[in-house]
């Protein structure tokens, strides 16, 4: 086990004590909260610019910003007290230990993708800037399963990299994945 296994497997272990302490329905609800936030807030917050412009006299860029903030944080808030409400429901329908360690599951899951994004441009820089040698990532246990999370899940993430030259055609991050992009 060398440095890299040992960064790795601290961000698992977080998601994996994080997840079981908040639940499964929990950690689903801020996953959903922050998604439906973005969405909320770009389709809904016309809403709110309305209302401050009719009613405040500001610039109407400060206006749609802080608009798009207010309706961003309510929809985040509205459904992570949603997801609080069903996991204190769940505790007593007698669900607790199994929410629990689904959560603890699906946080263990959340960070490995979390952390294979981040190896997605950790690679790609890592050829050009040598930060960790090729001798450690190819001696650790979890960088090459970790790594292959996010572009089995993300293809098309990936294709509009490459698209838009953020991510250089030869990375390693391609090598397997070239038939399916």
């Amino acid at each position: 086990m060398n440095t890299v296994d040992i960064v790795l497997a601290l961000i698992l272990l977080y998601g994996l004590v994080r997840g079981f302490f908040r639940g499964l329905l929990a950690e689903i609800a801020s996953l959903v909260g922050i998604v439906a936030g973005i969405y909320g807030a770009i389709h809904f917050s016309y809403i709110l610019s309305d209302f401050f412009s009719e009613n405040m006299n500001w610039d109407s860029e400060y206006v749609n910003l802080i608009a798009f903030a207010i309706t961003f944080v309510l929809i985040i808030f509205l459904i992570s007290l949603a997801g609080k409400i069903l996991t204190k429901m769940a505790g007593f329908a007698a669900l607790g230990i199994v929410n629990k360690l689904l959560g603890a599951g699906f946080g263990l899951l959340k960070m490995a993708f979390i952390a294979s994004v981040i190896i997605m441009f950790f690679a790609a820089t890592n050829e050009e800037i040598e930060l960790v040698s090729k001798e450690k990532l190819e001696e650790s246990k979890l960088y090459a399963p970790v790594k292959v999370i996010a572009p089995a899940v993300l293809p098309s993430i990936l294709r509009e990299a490459r698209e838009r030259d953020l991510l250089d055609d030869e990375s390693e991050l391609f090598e397997n994945k070239k038939e399916e992009v």
